[in-house]
């Protein structure tokens, strides 16, 4: 195993750099000239995996088949306890009910750490505007936290860190399952291995996201275009979104370079954990899989309470260590470090 994550960590080339993933960042720039990144969604079914299904064989091809054709799948039997979610989703809202001036003063916001609060601080390439939302981005790496963890809720930086040790375990799980068939030129293991919690090269990141209520006179102020998030495809290998039965608006769409794009919602399955396929991986298997567009759309108005409704969810990026080399065929080889960092700089450097 040690042989093998040694293969896979190195310098970028010196040619390489930060504009890796730009090909990504202008195809969501390309949604917003076109509308698809506006199009109504349809009602085609996201497929569900049962990970507790004990033909692993039948797993693998599941979750294939999930993964090549919508491309956002729902996992269940993944063994997340539904308290543990239930728990880190307590101190998420714990976390945001504090004055945005005490947020902001108990995680400062670092891009190039990509770790601490932002409020409304992300413009999406896909609409040109800032994501209706504010989050609090923590990256497992051993300085990106510095500072940077909350003193309230108490517990916080313990229930977190034991939080991302199973999401990091169940991305792993599903890696490992697509790799023979996305990456059959990997030594076993290798996608897996590239991920690390809390070393020096560690990038993987949870992101708790708070789409604040808001009346419908403050929805209807908003520029018009304005989504909770624009759409986008995420940066990493593989994302868990875990979300909270009865919030709505997630909606996925195949990427547009499977030709026609059409939307459908991402609703909240009892004990499942929504997964998609990153920009990371993409490359990474010479695009035998692809990365997949998704958007929060900003609901309509309770009846009758005219007020927009509250959305809580957490993200766990899967993302390589920063020394990890992402090897391909049809494209040069890169650190997953730059990589990351040229989509960083797309969406929070003006």
């Amino acid at each position: 195993r040690l042989s093998r994550r040694r293969d896979t960590k190195a310098m970028s080339p010196p040619d390489a750099d930060t504009s890796a993933g730009l090909s990504e960042v202008d195809l969501e720039r390309s949604l917003k000239a076109s509308g698809v990144g506006d199009k109504a969604a349809s009602s085609y079914a996201v497929p569900i995996v049962d990970l507790s299904n004990p033909d692993e064989t039948a797993v693998s091809d599941a979750l294939w088949d999930a993964a090549t054709t919508v491309g956002f799948f729902t996992v269940v039997g993944h063994g997340i306890e539904q308290e543990s979610i239930d728990a880190q989703f307590g101190a998420s809202r714990e976390f945001f009910a504090q004055d945005l001036a005490v947020k902001e003063a108990a995680s400062p916001f670092e891009a190039a750490l990509n770790s601490g609060f932002e409020h409304m601080k992300q413009v999406r390439p896909s609409t040109g505007l800032p994501d209706v939302k504010e989050s609090l981005q923590v990256t497992a790496r051993a300085d990106a936290m510095s500072g940077r963890w909350p003193p309230k809720p108490a517990g916080f930086e313990a229930r977190t860190r034991a939080f991302m040790e199973k999401s990091h375990a169940l991305a792993a799980r599903i890696l490992t399952l697509l790799e023979p068939r996305a990456c059959p030129g990997n030594a076993p293991g290798t996608l897996a291995d590239a991920h690390t919690l809390w070393g020096p090269d560690g990038q993987c990141t949870l992101r708790h996201l708070h789409y604040p209520p808001m009346s419908a006179e403050h929805a209807a102020s908003l520029p018009p275009g304005s989504w909770r998030a624009g759409a986008h495809t995420d940066w990493c290998c593989v994302t868990l979104l875990f979300q909270r039965v009865g919030e709505f608006g997630l909606e996925c769409a195949a990427n547009p370079r499977h030709g026609a794009t059409e939307w459908a919602p991402v609703d909240p399955v009892p004990g499942g954990v929504a997964v998609n396929v990153g920009d990371m991986l993409s490359r990474w298997s010479d695009g035998r899989l692809l990365s997949n567009l998704h958007r929060v759309r900003m609901p309509k108005p309770k009846p009758g309470e005219g007020e927009v409704p509250v959305r809580y969810s957490l993200a766990f990026f899967m993302q390589a260590d920063k020394s990890a080399m992402i090897q391909c065929t049809e494209q040069p080889p890169i650190t997953a470090g730059d990589y990351i960092l040229g989509r960083i700089r797309s969406n929070f450097e003006k």
